[in-house]
């Protein structure tokens, strides 16, 4: 332990920083020596094994596998993505997973590695009990479980009223516009949408975005259907986050995606969105041990306020672009009229 807290002596005062006022700060932080082995863990990262004091000693990259950025197979990759967002998960737990950063020690002794849950909060929570005492002071992942649980609690009387008041027609009405797999809108959902938005008399511009995903049918084919329906509905989450309340986010069916964002500066815009969108799908998925791979294709179809092309248009168009876009070898959006 001695060790492990001289690393992070002070450069001004010579003051140092004991295990136990790291671990209160950082409870799910890793030490790390020059060769990546573990010379002290935070009390929290130590729970998610079961306290096993053996942790001390051994490698990091044999409890913990990094899958983005991709390649990280030894040390010195580790070291390569310094200051990185890193996307990791438990090899004893590969359903979990784990956002991390790594910062170097002075004197180049060695590594800091911080973990987190991230969206995972909720399932480690309740996997490895933990408690507000499992989280640092400054961490505001109590309070947050403690929103979602209170949302989640509302939303069920919620629904459980409006169940009350329209009983089997509100839920009917509801199924006939929501794809029961990702509890996305579906196409008569979106062809109602969208009506509404020409029918404005301040209506903006909005783009129609189309979005397939590559290589999806190779996740269907190896893996299986339950892999598929796994990244669908990571997709549909995906969507979602990188959507405002004001826009649609549409599962059309099989592993195509309708986006209509409603209202924005310039065409740039929507074009920088599109390439986010195709980052974010394109990282590893987990299911049940195995990584999925897919990637996205985009085509983008764009209507002006004084223009008056109807839905059917806008995704012929979007599909065109979509098709340039497959053509040039996936990966990539294409605007319609661009070639």
């Amino acid at each position: 332990m001695v060790a492990a807290v001289s690393i992070l002596s002070a450069q001004q005062g010579g003051a140092l920083i004991d295990s136990s006022a790291l671990n209160t700060l950082l409870p799910m932080h890793v030490l790390l020596n020059g060769r990546g082995v573990i010379i002290h863990v935070g009390p929290t990262f130590s729970k998610l094994f079961a306290g096993d004091a053996k942790l001390v000693g051994a490698d990091i990259l044999t409890l913990v596998g990094f899958d983005y950025p991709r390649g990280i197979a030894q040390f010195s990759d580790l070291k390569a993505a310094l200051s990185t967002p890193l996307s990791a998960r438990l090899r004893h737990h590969t359903g979990l997973k784990l956002k991390a950063v790594a910062v170097e020690l002075s004197q180049e002794q060695g590594l800091l590695v911080n973990f987190s849950f991230g969206t995972s909060l909720r399932e480690a929570v309740a996997t490895w009990r933990l408690t507000g005492k499992d989280f640092s002071p400054a961490d505001p992942s109590e309070e947050m479980l403690y929103v979602i649980e209170v949302q989640s609690a509302l939303l069920k009387e919620s629904r459980n009223l409006n169940s009350r008041l329209f009983g089997q027609r509100e839920e009917a009405e509801e199924q006939a516009f929501t794809d029961p797999l990702t509890g996305l809108s579906n196409r008569r959902a979106l062809e109602r949408f969208v009506t509404r938005l020409m029918r404005k008399r301040d209506r903006k511009d909005f783009a129609v975005v189309l979005l397939d995903l590559d290589h999806f049918k190779a996740v269907n084919d190896t893996l299986g259907h339950a892999a598929g329906d796994k990244v669908l509905v990571d997709v549909a989450e995906i969507l979602l986050a990188e959507t405002r309340a004001n826009d649609m986010v549409v599962r059309t069916g099989g592993d195509e995606f309708v986006l209509v964002i409603d209202g924005f500066e310039d065409s740039q815009q929507i074009l920088e969105f599109a390439q986010r969108i195709i980052q974010k799908v394109e990282r590893p998925i987990q299911w049940e041990g195995k990584t999925c791979y897919v990637g996205a294709s985009i085509g983008i179809s764009i209507s002006h306020s004084a223009a008056d092309k109807t839905l059917d248009t806008h995704l012929q168009q979007a599909d065109d672009a979509l098709y340039v876009s497959k053509n040039s070898g996936r990966g990539t959006f294409r605007l319609a009229g661009d070639n």
